[in-house]
């Protein structure tokens, strides 16, 4: 697939390339992105228009605009759904008996999914999209309960702490479908951290972002998708 070099990314901190200083508790970006790495090595340009926090209608809008300011590129990658399937976890800690939604149900998810890829392709320009790192749900609930949410409460709503895991899983497992049906470029980071027996040393200690390691990771996956599609 002849792709000229001109790639626009479009997600939250994951491909922003955030991290946790976990002396300080405070996030971070490294002075050596691998985005900066790909570019010298595959002499191709990327601009990276990532946000902390992103969900993807927020993302979608973003999109909408640049498009609309007639943006040029061959690719946009799109890497979103971890802030989308999260919840507001001191409500729910509040009152485990209620009814909550994440950020993003899960329908609506795919559905702008779906309508972000239609406006690229209109446009010709070609999405690639990414399954998402796992959640280590074990440091997640920790980090979630650790300022003095009820974790009895918690867990009551939750049902079990893996339950967080297969929340997030589902939304991966919706961008591979949507990728999939799509007919859209797809570059699989799960699998890369699923098959390491170190797993829990790749995420960091708030459970949702790769470390240094985990980042080295995604760097592989896109360099082995590059040397099939770039």
């Amino acid at each position: 697939m002849d792709i000229n070099k001109q790639i626009q990314v479009f997600g939250d901190s994951i491909l922003k390339e955030v991290m946790l200083d976990r002396n300080n508790e405070h996030y971070y970006m490294p002075k050596e992105s691998y985005s900066k790495i790909i570019e010298e090595l595959l002499s191709i340009q990327i601009q990276n228009n990532s946000r902390f926090g992103c969900t993807i209608d927020k993302g979608f809008r973003q999109l909408q605009r640049a498009l609309d300011k007639g943006l040029s590129c061959d690719v946009v990658l799109l890497g979103y759904g971890g802030n989308d399937c999260d919840h507001n976890w001191a409500e729910v800690a509040a009152n485990p008996d209620g009814e909550f939604f994440p950020n993003t149900p899960l329908d609506v998810f795919e559905k702008t999914y779906r309508n972000m890829i239609s406006e690229l392709k209109a446009r010709g320009i070609k999405p690639l999209l990414m399954s998402l790192p796992p959640i280590d749900a074990e440091k997640f609930f920790a980090w979630i309960s650790r300022e003095g949410l009820n974790k009895e409460n918690l867990i009551k709503w939750i049902g079990d702490i893996q339950m967080i895991y297969r929340w997030q899983e589902l939304y991966s497992n919706t961008v591979v479908k949507i990728a999939k049906d799509t007919n859209s470029l797809f570059v699989d980071v799960r699998s890369k951290f699923l098959s390491k027996r170190n797993f829990s040393e790749l995420i960091c200690a708030d459970g949702i972002h790769p470390t240094a390691e985990g980042h080295k990771l995604i760097k592989e996956a896109f360099l082995e998708f590059a040397t099939i599609y770039i």
